[in-house]
C-alpha cells in the first residue's frame, strides 16, 4: 500500500510540474512591438495618388490594414508595398479633400486600431 501512495504522489508531482511549466510560457510571452508612423512623403497628395509613410514595425507581421481618419470618418486605403521601415499606400479616388491622420489595424490576438502621429493632406 505504501508503494502505491509513493507512486501516486510522484505522478501528481510530475503532473503539477508539467502544468506549471506550460503556464509559465504563455505568461512570459514578450509583448509585440507597436508600429510607429513618423513621416509621410509627400505630405500633400491628390486622391488616387500613392504616398509613402516611414516608421518602425510597419511590415505585415504587425500591420494588417491602414486607414485615413479625420476623427469622424475612417477610410481604408490600399497597401501597395509593405516593409518594416516603410509602407506605401494609395489614397482612394473618392477621398474628400482635407487633413487626415493615419490609423493602423494591428495584427494581434485581439486586433486593435491605433491612430498614428503621421498626417497627410488630400487636395
Amino acid at each position: 500500500m505504501r508503494t502505491f501512495h509513493v507512486v501516486v504522489f510522484v505522478f501528481i508531482f510530475l503532473f503539477a510540474v508539467q502544468s506549471a511549466s506550460r503556464g509559465a510560457t504563455t505568461e512570459d510571452r514578450q509583448p509585440l512591438p507597436t508600429p510607429v508612423m513618423r513621416t509621410v512623403d509627400p505630405e500633400t497628395v491628390k486622391a488616387g495618388a500613392v504616398a509613402t509613410v516611414s516608421g518602425e514595425y510597419l511590415d505585415k507581421s504587425r500591420v494588417a490594414e491602414v486607414y485615413l481618419t479625420d476623427g469622424k470618418v475612417d477610410v481604408k486605403v490600399e497597401i501597395v508595398e509593405q516593409a518594416s521601415g516603410a509602407l506605401k499606400f494609395r489614397v482612394p479616388e473618392n477621398m474628400a479633400p482635407g487633413r487626415y491622420n493615419l490609423m493602423v489595424l494591428l495584427v494581434d490576438e485581439v486586433p486593435k486600431l491605433i491612430e498614428e502621429p503621421a498626417r497627410l493632406r488630400v487636395e
